[in-house]
């Protein structure tokens, strides 16, 4: 049953990052000033991040899927939990370094 919930925000990951994209919502982002970031850059960056983990969560069911009955389960869940913590902070960083509007 745990496999299907993965499954599903894999692709609500997915859905909601081309979402982000297409209708620049990357004022959404939390903790990001609008002011001092360019909302397309911002919109690029988080939604093609969030696309990217989606991706990585359907993967992951799929191989958790092919791997039922083993003792794989807990390092999936690990890998899925290390994987949230590396694409938020990859998100922040990318904003910080590329997303930045010029002082003019």
């Amino acid at each position: 049953m745990n496999i299907y919930i993965e499954l599903m925000v894999g692709l609500l990951g997915v859905i909601l990052g081309f979402v982000i994209m297409k209708y620049k919502l990357g004022y959404l982002v939390s903790g990001v000033n609008i002011k001092k970031y360019d909302n397309n850059k911002v919109a690029s960056i988080a939604g093609s991040h969030v696309m990217l983990y989606g991706f990585i969560l359907i993967f992951l069911s799929g191989v958790d899927y092919v791997l039922l009955d083993s003792n794989a389960t807990n390092i999936i869940n690990i890998t899925m939990l290390m994987s949230t913590f590396a694409i938020v902070i990859g998100i922040y960083y990318k904003i910080n370094k590329y997303a930045k509007v010029d002082a003019k």
